[in-house]
């Protein structure tokens, strides 16, 4: 039902202003006599004032601009310091009534959208004044008195975690609304936004509204920025993720491997302990690499009868192709791949930032060399073998 009473409004919205080439923004503003007001728009990545007047005693303003193609951000302001956040979408005509003195209270005509931006201003307002009050509380408690200054510590979080509850709900409430976008980008100061796209529960309302909007207004470039946002968020999460499991696993010693052969059989690196091993990872299209291998066949059939063994992890996507590079190339050894290109989950866990690479591990499974080529590879194995 509230889908289809959103679509009515908008096609209502879109009919009653099919005709309109402009949108207006009227209002009565007190105790500014002699004041110049500033209509300014605030697109992603500049703004520019569209059109300012100096108040008379009657505080009487109208200003209007060219028809806007999409929900757009104003500023009606005095200065940086003093202004008004305003939506304004297609030839909407907005009227207002504020006070000079007390910018916080103000009234708002023919526009939903810009009362709840007021709600969502005044909400932050009070949130903001409790934070101060318990940073101000926290700063002049007695050090020694722990556990007041714990309890103030968990009420500051709590405020802000039900301030995020809160714009939490405003944004599954109003998911096609550019204020909802505002709500996600609020900051507690100059430096910190109150939801952090990184935080995996605060995530979901950032994609929410990206894929909401971009449904909406494919062709805005704030939407398209939203979008992109979200998605660089995930694959640094995804990043993180992987990096701290590349860690764990160095600690714990040399990383093991577990992937499948052309045939589909599983070999991990760890079941050749007790042999000296060179790990190799190399590519079929790759020329280096092939050239690598012609060394590596005529070493393998050298050591390859006194405990020294290959294993090779080919950065390959095509299956097809990485057979017949082992054909063609004569690799008799061990040869794996996950089949996912350079993002070969093997070479990640080795870091591994060109092919050819190599390490080259002892019988107890410690690496002992890296990037052995050619004579370097053959001198190091008979100083080992022989």
């Amino acid at each position: 039902m509230k889908n289809i009473l959103f679509l009515l409004a908008l096609l209502i919205f879109s009919v009653s202003c099919q005709k309109g080439k402009y949108f207006r923004v009227n209002g009565t503003l007190k105790n500014a006599s002699g004041k110049t007001i500033y209509l300014e728009q605030i697109d992603l990545n500049n703004s520019k004032i569209i059109d300012s007047l100096v108040l008379t005693d009657k505080g009487k303003f109208s200003f209007k601009g060219i028809r806007l193609t999409e929900p757009t951000f104003f500023k009606l302001k005095f200065d940086e310091n003093n202004y008004l956040s305003l939506l304004i979408d297609s030839c909407a005509t907005i009227d207002l009534e504020v006070d000079a003195e007390n910018l916080t209270e103000y009234s708002v005509k023919n526009s939903l959208e810009n009362n709840q931006i007021k709600v969502l201003n005044r909400k932050l307002r009070t949130t903001r004044q409790l934070l101060d009050s318990l940073n101000a509380k926290y700063k002049k408690h007695d050090v020694t008195n722990i556990s007041e200054r714990q309890f103030l510590q968990e009420k500051y979080l709590n405020t802000i975690d039900n301030y995020k509850k809160f714009v939490g709900s405003f944004v599954m409430d109003n998911p096609r609304s550019f204020t909802s976008y505002y709500a996600l980008f609020q900051k507690l100061d100059n430096n910190t936004y109150i939801m952090n796209v990184m935080d995996r529960k605060d995530q979901v309302y950032f994609a929410t509204i990206a894929t909401s909007l971009n449904i909406l207004y494919p062709e805005s470039e704030r939407v398209k920025h939203l979008y992109k946002y979200v998605l660089s968020a995930k694959a640094t999460q995804r990043n993180l993720a992987k990096t701290q499991k590349i860690m764990e696993m160095a600690k714990s010693g040399v990383p093991d491997i577990e992937e499948k052969t052309p045939d589909g059989t599983v070999v991990k690196l760890s079941s050749l302990k007790g042999k000296l091993v060179l790990l190799s990872f190399w590519a079929s299209w790759n020329k280096n690499s092939r050239k690598e291998n012609k060394n590596l066949v005529n070493v393998y059939q050298k050591f390859k009868h006194k405990g020294f063994e290959i294993y090779q992890v080919s950065l390959d996507q095509s299956k097809i192709l990485w057979e017949m590079a082992i054909e063609e190339d004569g690799c008799k050894w061990i040869n794996v791949s996950d089949l996912r290109f350079t993002e070969s989950y093997p070479a990640a866990i080795y870091n591994v930032k060109n092919i050819p690479s190599n390490y080259l591990i002892n019988h107890e499974g410690e690496i002992i060399g890296k990037d052995l080529f050619g004579y370097r590879l053959e001198d190091k194995l008979n100083e080992l073998l022989n």
